[in-house]
């Protein structure tokens, strides 16, 4: 919750303080949950916040072997479909990263 003039309730699942990519880098997972291709997820992204076109290839490529390897826990964890899903989404995402920045 965020107090201010007036009360806020803002659904953060892992509040943190980060680079403001890393909240793309979440959203690019999200937007294929919902259907989108990698590459359209990316490039939507891409096209629409300069935090994430000017995101350090290197550094975006740890924090997306972090992520599945965290998807890859909460769904051995606990393996609902949706959990199992975002697994398999953020290793679709990683594989798609690594191809674009390896040329």
């Amino acid at each position: 919750m965020l107090i201010g003039d007036r009360a806020h309730v803002i659904d953060w699942a892992w509040p943190t303080r980060a680079a403001a990519w890393i909240d793309l880098a979440v959203i690019i997972l999200r937007l294929m949950e919902a259907g989108h291709s990698t590459a359209g997820a990316d490039a939507w992204a891409r096209a629409s916040f300069a935090s994430w076109a000017s995101a350090p290839p290197a550094a975006a490529t740890v924090f997306s072997d972090a992520s599945a390897a965290a998807w890859d826990e909460i769904a051995r964890n606990d393996p609902q479909g949706w959990k199992k899903n975002m697994a398999r989404h953020a290793h679709d995402w990683t594989t798609y990263w690594r191809s674009c920045t390896q040329a």
